[in-house]
């Protein structure tokens, strides 16, 4: 049952003829708070998601096949498929998660904590952050002081904003301003890693997830997207099942 959604990484810096390379010029002028700006806006433009893609988990292999749904602020839905049709559905509405493999005829609930969604994502993430993720958006996070802005030698912005126990630092495209990666550190340690790529009409289809600690990876590829798409709440809802189990007897 365990579908960790986890990967991502880090250009090193480049020397040449022992020197440091100089960083390039930025394309677009920008400041922190503008680059923070763009993302409040941009998860106010985006509440929906109706998708299909492959996940790769470990990122090997062909993948499997998954139908995604993803409203905010705290719902999720993922259908793993076959080419026999369901084989596990598992999602999250406001504090419950749940999981239903078709064969078994049993649904497990439990509180959709970070400990339960470890089983999930293979990372002890809140609900509301899978639909950032999710939505192409690093983490939502309220900054503990002022964002600190620079440039990389491969001439990308690095915004850090400083949290309690820790930092988020998100890369961006000089030229786009489109996010390219993010990193959080917690108490010291590297606790999440993402990466966004192949960028189309805005949105990123490919999604690279990592959890350091876990050691858990795995590649979403999107093979088509519906932003905003219009979702009944009720699609959220834990499917009918002969009998429910604490998501603590999951296998």
């Amino acid at each position: 049952m365990r579908r960790p959604l986890l990967a991502a990484g880090l250009a090193g810096a480049v020397l040449l003829g022992g020197c440091a390379v100089r960083a390039p010029r930025p394309v677009r002028p920008v400041t922190a708070e503008a680059l923070l700006g763009a993302l409040a806006a941009r998860r106010a433009e985006l509440t929906t998601l109706r998708a299909r893609a492959r996940l790769h988990a470990g990122l090997r292999g062909a993948g499997t096949r998954e139908a995604l749904l993803v409203q905010r602020p705290d719902a999720v839905r993922v259908d793993v498929l076959s080419p026999f049709g369901l084989v596990l559905a598992f999602g999250a509405r406001g504090t419950l998660l749940w999981a239903y493999p078709p064969s078994e005829g049993t649904r497990y609930e439990g509180p959709a904590t970070p400990a339960n969604l470890v089983r999930f994502v293979g990372a002890p993430v809140a609900i509301v952050d899978v639909v950032d993720l999710l939505l192409g958006l690093p983490p939502a996070r309220a900054p503990t002081g002022p964002p600190v802005l620079a440039t990389t030698r491969d001439g990308e912005y690095q915004l850090t904003v400083p949290l309690a126990g820790g930092a988020q630092t998100i890369w961006f495209a000089a030229d786009t301003l489109a996010v390219r990666r993010a990193e959080e550190t917690r108490d010291g340690a590297v606790a999440l890693r993402v990466a966004f790529d192949d960028y189309r009409d805005g949105f990123p289809h490919s999604l690279d997830i990592g959890a350091p600690a876990s050691g858990a990876t795995a590649r979403l590829d999107y093979e088509a997207v519906e932003p905003n798409a219009p979702l009944d709440p009720a699609l959220f809802a834990p499917p009918p099942a002969p009998r429910v189990l604490p998501l603590a007897e999951a296998p």
